[in-house]
């Protein structure tokens, strides 16, 4: 899982955008966005916060900056335990060669001290996309722990991993005019294209992704039957 083993296998099986989200951290984003550059697949920069709640949420942003700034904010709210490889495997930031950059000490897999309604008021101040994670999951899924989907959150979507879960999950979802999206969630490099959302975009960008997510819920708050995570425009 290699930065430019993910933007091979991205381009191998069509996909025109994704986003390196690696757990409560960000850099990774970097060197596989830059590498992209030459395939054609835009790669956007992100992360899958754990909450307080130890809620997932995904935090996508255009900017790398931005991005690495959420990482700092989330790692000084990190509980100051350091990782065990032997147990937990390297925590490493692999550059465009395969090299690795640098190891990560302080474990990640840990809740940031941070609530779900502060992680999205974050990511929205700051222009990026703010999506509850595998809502149909039975651990770090936020109806798995709240109970539902509250009201009043501005995520731009909710994502599932079966889109038949929909109707089950549907009287949970307090909020309306949020629509549900699939995603890959690829942690081994097969499992990249899996699962995918098709947007018609004007422009490859996470603005222009609101925009059209937007119009998805306000059109209907259901998937398309078939999903690709390439962008029309």
């Amino acid at each position: 899982m290699s930065p430019r083993n993910i933007v091979n296998k991205a381009s191998e099986v069509g996909l025109g955008i994704i986003a390196i989200t690696d757990h409560n951290m960000t850099e990774n984003s970097l060197y596989a966005h830059e590498l992209a550059k030459k395939t054609g697949v835009l790669v956007l920069f992100g992360m899958e916060l754990q909450t307080e709640e130890e809620v997932h949420v995904l935090a996508i942003f255009d900017a790398f900056e931005k991005a690495f700034l959420f990482q700092k904010t989330v790692y000084d709210l990190l509980p100051p335990v350091k990782n065990d490889p032997d147990f937990f495997g390297d925590q490493v930031v692999v550059d465009g060669n395969d090299q690795i950059v640098r190891f990560e000490d302080r474990l990640l897999l840990n809740s940031a001290q941070i609530s779900i309604t502060d992680a999205v008021s974050w990511i929205k101040s700051h222009g990026g996309l703010a999506i509850a994670c595998h809502i149909d999951s039975p651990t770090f899924s936020i109806i798995s722990q709240l109970g539902y989907v509250p009201d009043g959150i501005p995520f731009d979507a909710l994502e599932v991993r079966d889109i038949k879960n929909i109707h089950t999950l549907a009287p949970l979802i307090l909020q309306r005019h949020v629509p549900f999206v699939t995603f890959s969630d690829a942690h081994y490099l097969q499992d990249i294209g899996r699962r995918v959302t098709r947007l018609d975009l004007d422009e490859p960008s996470c603005r222009e992704i609101e925009r059209a997510l937007k119009a998805l819920g306000d059109n209907d708050s259901t998937p398309p039957s078939k999903e690709a995570n390439r962008y029309d425009g």
